[in-house]
């Protein structure tokens, strides 16, 4: 199984059972990975994004890594943190466009930057890959701090969304 660390984060790349337990039955996932509980939870919301992932993984489960989430693992406490998600295999222009979320209790301490930095610098060395792509919604501060950090460039903005990508 692949798996991406960083100085202090794990990124587990969640196959169809995981995913499906990280909604339905978070304790129990953690402790089949080995997990420490965490104590952040999961919102409303973001089930029903991993839910829609869960569906894409099922759907092309031997490229589950390009649809799945990647979680994130505290290695000092052996806990969840967050997760990144990928929308897909590259696209005609080699996009790979990702998505991300941090537990409230482990805002601000920059291991959603880290964490990213190494995804995007894997993904990058993957066939096909040449730009990683986020949106965020404009009001989101704390989201764009983490891009500009990480090294994302604003290229694109909508009425509410801007769009960051990174690239080689």
């Amino acid at each position: 199984m692949v798996e991406l660390q960083t100085k202090r984060i794990r990124l587990i790349p969640l196959n169809a059972k995981y995913l499906n337990l990280l909604i339905e039955h978070e304790e129990q996932m953690a402790a089949e990975l080995s997990l420490s509980k965490g104590v952040g939870s999961l919102d409303c919301e973001l089930k029903q994004a991993l839910y829609f992932r869960l569906c894409k993984v099922l759907e092309n489960e031997p490229n589950y890594l390009w649809h799945t989430n990647w979680l994130l693992v505290l290695k000092e406490k052996n806990c969840a943190v967050g997760g990144i998600m990928l929308k897909g295999t590259p696209n005609e222009q080699g996009e790979v466009v990702i998505g991300y979320y941090t537990l409230p209790p482990y805002m601000g301490q920059g291991y959603m930057t880290e964490s990213i930095i190494a995804l995007k610098d894997w993904l990058l060395h993957q066939p096909n890959a040449k730009y990683v792509i986020a949106d965020t919604e404009k009001e989101n501060m704390a989201s764009h701090r983490v891009l500009e950090k990480a090294g994302a460039v604003l290229f694109k903005e909508t009425k509410s969304l801007y769009f960051w990508r990174f690239h080689l």
